[in-house]
């Protein structure tokens, strides 16, 4: 009994310190052609928008696959963990749907949809490098969290045992100011308010918008060719596939010429 529950304790305590780290694991694609090639692979975890040639966007089996998964048409929003490059500089996508199949797409024709990073691009020298916490009246209270100052969408959260911790502040055009949070109870990475932590998007911006992520459909120049994938996997099942049949025949003959022998013996 003893040495049970040894054991059951040990799995306990594997347990506990496991689930922990795997829960920072970055998550990859159930993908073939993505496990041959998962050490070429960048990752990239960011939404983009369909913009492609002729008004949409082609998915196909992999980067070597011409086998069409989905037609995606010019508007449409997908996440992409992983992009591929493939030896004609032409970089891919994955994008995995657990409804159904997963498959790839060039990234010229994606859009990256404002994030973030975006924000950090584009308004990186406003950002002042200063720490602080919020308030400590908001907690146990909920407040709101954005991906990045003046965003249009966010989510509530409801502040624990101790305030979330700022690093870098930014201040907008109506004068709210804000902080990012690095990490907070799992939440990577997001903006508080910190003049109105507990305001919502209509109440932070009466008028309707921020004047932040505004952003239109790229225009692009495109080739009068749609960029497709190089076609090596299709030409070696095409090569494949008579050798297969050639040995399978000679196979064949040996079997029939041993069985003629063992029959006149």
């Amino acid at each position: 009994m003893k040495k049970w529950i040894a054991f059951l304790s040990g799995c306990l305590c594997y347990m506990l310190c496991v689930l922990p780290v795997r829960a920072d694991v970055i998550w990859e694609p159930q993908d073939s052609f993505y496990e041959k090639h998962a050490s070429e692979c960048q990752y990239v975890s960011r939404t983009f928008t369909a913009n492609g040639p002729d008004g949409e966007v082609i998915v196909y089996e992999s980067p070597v696959s011409g086998r069409e998964i989905a037609r995606w048409e010019n508007g449409f929003q997908a996440y992409i963990p992983f992009t591929y490059e493939d030896e004609n500089g032409v970089v891919w996508g994955i994008y995995e749907d657990f409804e159904s199949q997963n498959g790839w797409m060039p990234m010229e024709y994606m859009d990256v949809v404002y994030d973030a990073i975006s924000f950090a691009e584009e308004y990186g020298a406003d950002i002042t490098a200063e720490s602080g916490a919020l308030d400590e009246q908001y907690l146990g209270e909920s407040v709101w969290c954005w991906r990045y100052p003046g965003a249009t969408e966010g989510y509530e959260m409801t502040v624990g045992n101790d305030v979330p911790q700022y690093h870098g502040t930014y201040v907008d055009s109506q004068g709210h100011r804000w902080g990012n949070v690095g990490y907070y109870y799992g939440r990577k990475n997001f903006w508080i308010c910190l003049d109105r932590p507990d305001a919502d998007f209509d109440t932070l911006y009466p008028d309707g918008t921020s004047g932040i992520g505004v952003m239109q459909p790229a225009e692009k120049a495109f080739p009068a060719e749609r960029i497709v994938p190089d076609g090596r996997q299709n030409k070696l099942i095409l090569i494949a596939i008579p050798l297969v049949i050639l040995v399978t025949g000679v196979a064949i003959v040996i079997l029939r010429r041993e069985y003629k022998k063992r029959s006149n013996e």
